[in-house]
């Protein structure tokens, strides 16, 4: 029942970033609201899938490769967002040694999933995209912190890292499944998620100002 009503929620708050999203792209024809719509909508439809399976199956759906994909996607959205709020310019004072990290945790990450039965293709394009992400928000919020040319921004990189964590959260701790119950982590860390996918649309309209 709380796995329902968790997914039900996230559905909800996806929806609505979703429809703030389409209509911001729609009335500013800025192609960083039509990533963020993107993000958030194909990401809904991998949420969609997963409800149904458990509504028509009474149970959670096995690995596949179809919500995944779309929860895959979403992140790339992000990855595209990113990009064009930085105007598609990779800059060399990202090269901080604390990033060489990223791919130890998902590579690392990546091992771990894939002993668990998640295939190697799935493995190689989540590294690829959440490598990639994490580079652009972490050396954002590392370089450019205390500029002030970027304190608009600082909310729409914190968010999407947030989002990056709490879906690695909630990926490790489904394979240490602790029940339909409040104390499972996994729940907290989902929710989190579609929280700060909510806060998403505001965050995107203050770094539109800079």
């Amino acid at each position: 029942m709380i796995e329902r009503l968790e997914n039900l929620l996230q559905l909800v708050l996806l929806g609505i970033c979703a429809g703030i999203s389409l209509k911001r792209s729609l009335t500013t024809k800025k192609h960083t609201w039509a990533m963020l719509f993107l993000s958030a909508f194909v990401y809904f439809l991998g949420d969609l899938y997963w409800q149904f399976y458990m509504i028509f199956y009474g149970e959670t759906p096995p690995y596949s490769f179809i919500p995944y994909l779309s929860w895959y996607a979403s992140f790339l959205f992000l990855l595209m967002l990113i990009i064009g709020i930085e105007g598609g310019e990779r800059r060399k004072r990202y090269h901080n040694a604390f990033l060489w990290l990223i791919p130890v945790f998902t590579l690392g990450a990546a091992a771990f999933y894939t002993s668990r039965g998640v295939g190697i293709i799935d493995a190689i394009i989540s590294v690829s995209i959440f490598s990639a992400l994490f580079y652009r928000c972490l050396g954002a919020l590392i370089s450019r912190f205390k500029e002030d040319s970027f304190k608009n921004s600082r909310m729409l990189y914190i968010l999407i890292l947030i989002c990056l964590v709490c879906e690695y959260t909630s990926n490790i701790t489904s394979c240490f499944w602790m029940g339909d119950t409040l104390l499972n982590p996994y729940f907290w860390s989902d929710t989190i998620l579609s929280l700060s996918f909510l806060l998403l649309p505001a965050a995107l309209k203050k770094a539109e100002e800079e």
